[in-house]
């Protein structure tokens, strides 16, 4: 191929190459957490982003296939032409003689080839996905997921023969990768920062004590059935707006004659949204919300990630039988939390 063009060609591979590094590094380095706050934002790219997270490896073997393609076309390309150029160079004009040219033109070209290589291909890319891995997630996502359908029955084989080998090793392969630290790194990074003086005492002890949350049950922290504020599913507005004034609650417990037949929970503030028509017709049954029911001894920590995924700020406590033995709220696990580190 002719000097140009072999040239023109390897600027795109070497654009390419930083293309699938800075992928690479966006998805090792990206926290779920935040691609899963813009996925409920309604954000399309951090939704293919999380996605991928969730198949990391045959990611991560679909920009490793990508970096090296390019690597390789890179290197058959750009250095025979740059090498071949300068020979001619060296050869004529400077009377170097031929083989010698060659020798040094080859010397040059590679050095060139490799620097350009390693600092536009690969450390400037990796750097700035690093730097910000959400935002260059966002951007690079939706290419990069297109190579991968294409080339996925090639990767995935590809990630099937890799796997096979590290088993033979005694290690289990994983599919996507772990932000989270574990129990024990994080009470040292709390026991660290009380020593630096960044935590005080006491939120020490609050962030410590969360810690321990799988160990606490709905038992240790929920509000008993004689203290749980509820109307009927018959009650009309006016005496549902009482029930709210008297009581403080931004939320009532709907039962349809007691509280061992619990039909949900009703918004104060949907009473606020009615029209002056639909106050003499409706009825707590008819603004009614799902109310998610657990049992007693149900660990705080699993009942507060159904909280958080289904969005609600309270739930039912009940016995083995199905009886409402009490409720439990956000406030009420907050509440625990506190008293738990007062007392420690």
């Amino acid at each position: 191929m002719a000097p140009l063009p072999a040239l023109g060609l390897s600027v795109v591979l070497l654009l390419l190459n930083g293309f699938f590094v800075a992928v690479e590094f966006a998805l090792l380095a990206s926290r779920r957490a935040r691609l899963d706050r813009l996925v409920e934002q309604g954000d399309k790219r951090a939704l293919r982003a999380s996605r991928s997270l969730s198949e990391l490896t045959v990611m991560l073997a679909g920009a490793q296939l990508g970096i090296t393609v390019c690597s390789f076309g890179i290197g058959a390309l750009a250095e025979p032409a740059i090498a071949n150029s300068l020979a001619q160079v060296l050869h004529r004009p400077v009377h170097i003689p031929e083989n010698l040219a060659h020798v040094i033109a080859f010397a040059i070209a590679l050095g060139v080839v490799v620097f350009v290589h390693m600092v536009v291909g690969e450390m400037a890319p990796k750097s700035w996905a690093i730097t910000h891995p959400e935002r260059s997630a966002l951007i690079l996502i939706t290419p990069f997921r297109a190579f991968t359908a294409v080339c996925r029955p090639l990767l995935v084989g590809l990630n099937s023969i890799a796997n096979g080998i590290i088993r033979l090793f005694g290690i289990s392969p994983k599919g996507e990768v772990s932000m989270a630290l574990s129990s024990a790194e994080l009470h040292v990074l709390l026991q660290r920062s009380r020593d630096h003086g960044t935590l005080d005492m006491s939120t020490h002890s609050l962030l410590t004590r969360s810690l321990h949350l799988a160990d606490t049950i709905a038992n240790d922290a929920f509000t008993p059935r004689s203290q749980i504020v509820y109307v009927d599913a018959m009650d009309g507005v006016d005496l549902l707006e009482a029930r709210a004034r008297t009581t403080r609650r931004s939320r009532l417990l709907v039962v349809d004659g007691d509280l061992d037949h619990v039909v949900g929970v009703l918004l104060v503030r949907d009473l606020l949204q009615l029209a002056d028509a639909e106050r003499g017709v409706t009825t707590a049954r008819d603004l009614v919300r799902s109310v998610a029911s657990h049992r007693h001894d149900e660990q705080l920590e699993d009942i507060l990630l159904d909280m958080r995924s289904t969005r609600q700020q309270l739930v039912v406590v009940v016995d083995d039988a199905g009886h409402t033995m009490g409720v439990l709220s956000l406030q009420d696990i907050l509440d625990r939390l506190m008293i738990d580190a007062t007392a420690n």
